[in-house]
């Protein structure tokens, strides 16, 4: 069994094993505890092989984080897909999407937005899941249940309420143990949705 792991190394599961062992040490232990010796005990290699194939830590935690974009990206892209033309329930269906992501893994969720992660600038495919959002909240303001004008504010108010509640809940830094990301998530794109509709509603 041992040497069906090291050839299957020379074949190219080496970078995956690490990738992989370097999440569920993050689950767990956070972004900083994360160390190559450490993790290429996890994965079961010498010290030295992680080398082969990441400069250094910093390029494991950047391919964590681009990785967690490309699936963050697919599971907003499904979410709004699956409710509907409405855009208010897209909008709704983005930020519950995004706290399941979050929910769901904490290891990638933890790095994506980690500084040594983005040193070398924002990925496409980060960038295109901001894009995301804010496309339907210019779908909300054509539909009139969003206010008109820059939607910038409109975007951030979004991405932060649901971004600084996933970070609370991962991070466990939420004071009440019966707050539930399964029941929160729905009723936080509900308030947004519903915060924006008042505004549309609201004379300049």
């Amino acid at each position: 069994m041992r040497a069906k792991r090291k050839a299957d190394y020379h074949h190219g599961n080496l970078r995956r094993a690490l990738i992989d062992a370097a999440v569920g040490a993050i689950a767990t232990h956070g972004v900083d505890a994360l160390n190559l010796r450490q993790l290429a005990a996890r994965a079961g290699v010498t010290s030295g092989a992680p080398y082969h194939h990441f400069a250094n830590r910093k390029g494991v935690l950047r391919a964590i984080a681009e990785e967690g974009f490309e699936r963050l990206e697919a599971e907003l892209i499904a979410a709004r897909e699956a409710a509907g033309v409405d855009a208010q329930a897209r909008l709704e269906a983005l930020g519950r999407a995004y706290v399941d992501f979050a929910v769901s893994r904490p290891g990638h969720f933890r790095v994506m937005f980690h500084g040594d992660a983005r040193s070398s600038g924002p990925t496409a495919p980060g960038l295109r899941s901001f894009q995301l959002l804010r496309d339907a909240v210019l779908a909300c303001q054509e539909a009139g249940a969003a206010p008109p004008g820059d939607p910038a504010p409109l975007v951030l108010t979004a991405w932060s309420a649901v971004h600084g509640f996933a970070t609370l809940w991962v991070d466990g830094a939420l004071p009440f143990e019966e707050i539930r990301p399964q029941r929160m998530a729905p009723q936080l794109g509900r308030l947004l949705a519903r915060m924006f509709a008042a505004l549309a509603r609201t004379p300049a």
